[in-house]
């Protein structure tokens, strides 16, 4: 990725001070978007008129976020000479809505003025449509000059300052979708996009496909499109919506690397409404004799195990097959039970294992986190991780310590996961189709550079863990906050951890349990009683609170599965709440799981 604009856009973030006037704004807690259409933006109002320096840098702050005609809104709060030179091209420092402006504590001369704002910056946004995470003060002086009876900017560093809200009021998220480099699987990757002008949204979209995964991917995703690998022409669409993709500059392609790429551009375009595709390479059908591919033919090619995934996109047009059976195992005093009350068969079922948590792979097998306390004391508790198919007797998969965090299953059902005395993150690999499993390494380095550790001998902070629904990436809770990396494997079987990202720590606090309603969102569920249950995007800019009613904080544990209601524990019971298939909450009343009391473990598949 270029690095150049990110810097060009963090020189933005000065030290000084001041007091304050605030532009005003929505609170940074709000309801996600959906992918979908979306029409462009209304274009922000000029400078108003007899406005003061305070108000000018405001409205240059409120317009910054409308990107139409080179910030052409933006521009009319300069001067003419600051207009033709302002550099409006460095990756936008994305900020919380609580902007302050105030005057510099410095003197000026009579017909100028300096301007502070002040606020908290979210990340930056790349030129590829990436948001980088990193919350930090942000203090940036720009100077004005009045002219005719008017204040306008005069001069004002590189690049731009974008209220979240208005970043998202003028942007559509899309996920471009790559390739695990080992398993070959479809792996998301999010973007924001600029809604206008709409006529190339499909290009642009296409653009960010071709630039290749983000970092937060190193090592989790690569893309059988070749470096250098250009558009022809623009996309366009033909009158029956087909889109048509002529790619340019690809070298020799063999024919599975022709189907990956046409898996990669359908995907990808289906989240933005396409469902057909016309894909050339340099005017000749990419996949001989077939010069459409459409996204239900893409679906159709994937292996089965992958193809039902719940992440994956639906065709547009006639929509998917739905997932409207799905079991959600609850560990309840050391019985697994299902959601509707009723034992889970075997053992487990019967309370033999003193099952403290579990979780069952998308292939039906199960992993139980087993305590044992040997003689009458409880710090002689020991934790076992025991597998198998689920209703049978489960055997024990070498993995077992003081405490074992909830396991995780990869998408494939080959390997589950758990963490080790809050310490060490392991897994337990299958060997062969119904073979036992046994305990494989995890390169966790990333992690202590992140700053997760722990004295030696004691127990760790990492609480929870879950794999996300392409098993790219992993969630862990760590003294109390989210943290997310991507899982990068190699050829011979090892797996680490890079990439490591903290989201959001200012909002994220104080959380127990964390889960997945999307490839690109989580659920975090903890102690705080204002915000016991939130939704966070995968890269941190967008945080929502989930209605409180008729929970008691603590939130102990969350089950969550793309396109499933939520489950979760509180100090009350067991409790549900739709979730509207797009951003947030389908209700805003959590219904009560009747036989279920406190203190349970609730976990979907995975």
């Amino acid at each position: 990725m270029r690095r150049r604009p990110v810097l060009l856009a963090l020189a933005l973030l000065l030290a000084l001070a001041a007091g304050c006037a605030s532009v005003p704004g929505s609170s940074d807690v709000t309801v996600l978007r959906r992918v979908g259409d979306a029409a462009e933006p209304t274009a922000p109002p000029g400078p108003a008129r007899d406005a003061g320096p305070l108000e000018t840098v405001r409205g240059w702050v409120l317009a910054s976020g409308a990107t139409a005609e080179r910030h052409r809104a933006a521009r009319g709060f300069l001067t003419a000479g600051a207009a033709g030179t302002w550099d409006d091209g460095a990756a936008p420092v994305v900020v919380n809505d609580q902007v302050d402006t105030v005057f510099a504590d410095r003197p000026a001369p009579v017909g100028e003025a300096a301007v502070r704002i002040r606020a908290t910056a979210l990340g930056v946004l790349t030129p590829e449509g990436v948001f980088v995470a990193g919350v930090r003060p942000v203090e940036v002086d720009v100077r004005l000059t009045e002219q005719n009876g008017q204040w306008r900017i005069s001069s004002l560093p590189t690049g731009t300052i974008v209220r979240r809200s208005d970043l998202r009021a003028n942007t559509r998220p899309v996920r471009t979708w790559f390739l695990d480099p080992q398993r070959a699987g479809p792996v998301s990757d999010p973007r924001y996009l600029a809604t206008s002008p709409a006529r190339s949204v499909p290009t642009r979209t296409l653009q960010y496909l071709l630039a290749g995964p983000s970092e937060s991917l190193a090592g989790a995703a690569v893309s059988s499109l070749p470096a250098g690998t250009t558009l022809r022409s623009d996309v366009t669409l033909t009158p029956e919506g087909t889109a048509v993709v002529d790619l340019s500059r690809t070298g020799p392609l063999d024919d599975p690397r022709r189907r990956e790429i046409a898996q990669q551009v359908t995907l990808t375009l289906a989240g933005i409404g396409v469902s057909q595709v016309r894909l050339l390479v340099d005017g000749e059908p990419l996949l001989p004799g077939r010069p459409e591919v459409a996204v239900g033919d893409t679906l159709a090619g994937l292996p089965p195990e992958v193809a039902r995934r719940p992440d994956l996109p639906v065709d547009p047009v006639v929509g998917g097959p739905g997932d409207t059976e799905v079991p959600v195992l609850v560990a309840d005093s050391g019985r697994l039970r299902l959601l509707t009350g009723e034992p889970e068969g075997g053992p487990a079922g019967r309370g033999a294992y003193r099952a403290v948590s579990a979780s069952a792979s998308y292939e039906g097998d199960v992993a139980v986190v087993a305590e044992e306390t040997p003689g009458a004391d409880p710090a002689a508790t020991r934790a076992r991780l025991l597998t198998g198919a689920g209703g049978a007797e489960l055997a024990a998969s070498g993995i077992e310590g003081r405490s074992l965090a909830r396991p995780t299953w990869t998408p494939d059902g080959t390997e589950v996961w758990s963490v080790q005395d809050g310490t060490t993150v392991v897994r337990a690999v299958r060997q062969g189709p119904g073979g036992a499993v046994r305990p494989v390494a995890v390169d966790t380095s990333a992690l202590a550079g992140a700053g997760v550790t722990a004295p030696p001998g004691a127990v760790g902070p990492v609480s929870a863990v879950r794999i996300s629904p392409d098993g790219s990436r992993i969630a862990l809770v760590t003294g109390g906050h989210v943290l997310v990396a991507a899982i990068a494997r190699d050829g011979a079987g090892g797996a680490r951890l890079g990439s490591v990202t903290e989201l959001r720590p200012e909002a994220l606090d104080q959380v127990l349990d964390v889960g997945w309603t999307r490839t690109d969102q989580l659920v975090a569920v903890g102690n705080r009683a204002d915000r016991p249950v939130t939704l966070a995007s995968v890269d941190g800019l967008d945080v929502e609170s989930l209605s409180t009613t008729n929970l008691t904080p603590p939130v102990t544990a969350v089950a969550a599965r793309p396109g499933r209601p939520l489950v979760v524990a509180d100090q009350g019971g067991t409790w549900t709440l739709p979730l509207d298939g797009g951003s947030g909450a389908g209700g805003d009343v959590w219904q009560s799981v009747p036989g279920f009391g406190a203190g349970t473990v609730p976990a979907y598949p995975g």
